[in-house]
């Protein structure tokens, strides 16, 4: 069954909604490097952590700066860390393996630009800088899109037909974000087959606030698409 992981969680009322229709996991946007709708401070990112019920996997969404994310780690221990940065590979293999020491497993996106379709990678190949995320040690690629003024969220779809050849290339469990929403979300899962979706705008109206009925619809779909 493909799992779902709703991003962006700032209140308690999201977490209810959001648990209640069957999501897999929550996202937590804390302390982000850039000015983000869903951005939260390390203290009431600790106190919905604690709110969030057994059996619901708790990630946090930090970025770029490596002190700042291991302090996050330990601090709110977290289930999974996502670092949605601009972390060079290198730094990503170190903060993964310092992440695993504090217990908690770590996810990795690979963006791509809405402009260009073109990975924001040091590596431009796109399968191969999947390849360097998984021998860095990530326990997760993520496939997101990005643009020039925001790092998530965007409501853009990626290419779904070179997600499923990095997916059948790459060994790590895929996640499929980027554009997803109730009206797309069936088709991207036949299409890439991945172990779980990522949604963030897709079930929110307006940007920032969760909207019940487009939440309950796509774990619908994405319910729906895996039967």
């Amino acid at each position: 069954m493909t799992r779902i992981k709703i991003c962006g969680i700032t209140t308690e009322e999201d977490i209810r909604l959001c648990v209640a229709s069957g999501a897999a996991a929550l996202g937590f946007v804390v302390e982000y490097p850039v000015d983000v709708p869903w951005n939260l401070d390390r203290n009431a990112a600790a106190a919905l952590l604690r709110g969030t019920p057994p059996f619901v996997t708790r990630v946090i969404v930090v970025g770029d700066d490596p002190a700042t994310v291991i302090d996050l780690t330990e601090q709110l221990k977290p289930h999974a860390v996502q670092l949605h940065g601009n972390e060079p590979i290198a730094v990503t293999a170190t903060l993964v393996a310092e992440i695993h020491k504090r217990g908690a497993q770590a996810l990795k996106p690979l963006r791509f630009s809405v402009e260009t379709g073109q990975c924001r990678a040091a590596c431009a190949d796109p399968l191969e800088a999947a390849r360097l995320i998984e021998q860095a040690g990530a326990d997760a690629l993520i496939l997101d899109s990005v643009s020039d003024t925001r790092p998530a969220g965007t409501g853009k779809s990626v290419d779904w037909t070179l997600a499923r050849q990095i997916r059948d290339q790459v060994r790590l469990p895929l996640i499929l974000a980027g554009g997803l929403h109730a009206g797309n979300v069936g088709q991207a899962v036949a299409a890439v087959q991945p172990y779980g979706v990522d949604v963030i705008s897709g079930v929110e109206s307006p940007v920032g606030r969760k909207d019940p009925a487009k939440v309950h619809a796509f774990v619908r779909a994405v319910t729906r698409s895996a039967g």
